[in-house]
């Protein structure tokens, strides 16, 4: 693991007493979510006169961008999914000039991505055993997601996480989430942990890395697919690991 400049107290020249851990694109692969775009343009495309699919997939990339770029409509689309996809499926059709007021026909559309989403999600090899394997080293584990209550939970269930979690917190439960430091703070409490002796680990460099860090957490980054950081927004992990396995060989490497 590579680690860059800290941020706040945090110390981290000793392994952490807990860990906070992000769900989707941590634990949880969510696959590629132009590849159910694309499947939904080629199964409906037919359905409106002068759509092509690759017309239909640009009005729908334009149009998802822009509904998740907007705070405000991105905290509240989380907790509705399939209404936010309602609205991104009405404005993508509308920038194409289609006219319908066939509110079946988007609420057909949104549920159909919603299916194909749902099929794609699946734990990342290797991350349920590594998570076994941190509880047996006896650092304390939390699940720290945004989303809403019934779709979170959901996945919780079908893939059998609660078991490895001394707590478990959802946004749609409490009415906030990550970067709220809200949030970060009630997991802290909960875990009976400093934020000295914490660290946040997800995928998200804005809700996961940017909100530990405020709160005084050092923050490790989850490169999933190898990417390397977005520089955009000047936020710095304070450390960079592939996968939850390199995270545990890391915390490994680093009690000897």
């Amino acid at each position: 693991m590579s680690v860059g400049g800290l941020s706040g107290p945090v110390n981290a020249s000793r392994n952490p007493r807990a860990i906070i851990l992000d769900l989707d694109d941590t634990i949880l692969d969510s696959g590629d979510p132009d590849v159910s775009w694309r499947r939904i343009c080629t199964e409906f495309a037919g359905n409106f006169d002068g759509v092509t699919p690759e017309r239909f997939f640009d009005a729908l990339i334009e149009a998802r961008d822009g509904f998740w770029n907007d705070d405000r409509r991105a905290r509240e689309g989380r907790l509705d999914l399939v209404a936010a996809r309602r609205t991104i499926f009405g404005r993508a059709l509308a920038a194409l000039g289609v006219a319908t007021d066939e509110p079946a026909l988007i609420d057909a559309l949104a549920k159909r991505y919603t299916v194909l989403r749902d099929e794609a999600v699946t734990p990342f090899r290797g991350a349920l055993a590594a998570l076994e394997r941190l509880r047996g080293i006896g650092i304390k584990l939390a699940l720290l997601t945004n989303g809403s209550t019934e779709k979170q939970w959901g996945k919780i269930r079908q893939f059998g996480l609660a078991g490895f979690f001394d707590h478990i917190q959802v946004e749609g439960d409490l009415g906030f989430g990550k970067p709220d430091g809200r949030a970060f703070r009630y997991a802290l409490a909960a875990l009976d942990v400093p934020a000295e002796e914490a660290w946040m680990v997800g995928d998200n460099l804005l809700a996961d890395i940017e909100g530990a860090q405020r709160s005084g957490i050092f923050a490790v980054w989850i490169d999933a697919h190898g990417s390397g950081p977005d520089t955009r927004h000047g936020i710095v992990p304070d450390g960079i690991v592939g996968s939850l396995d390199e995270l545990l060989e890391t915390l490994r490497g680093r009690d000897q």
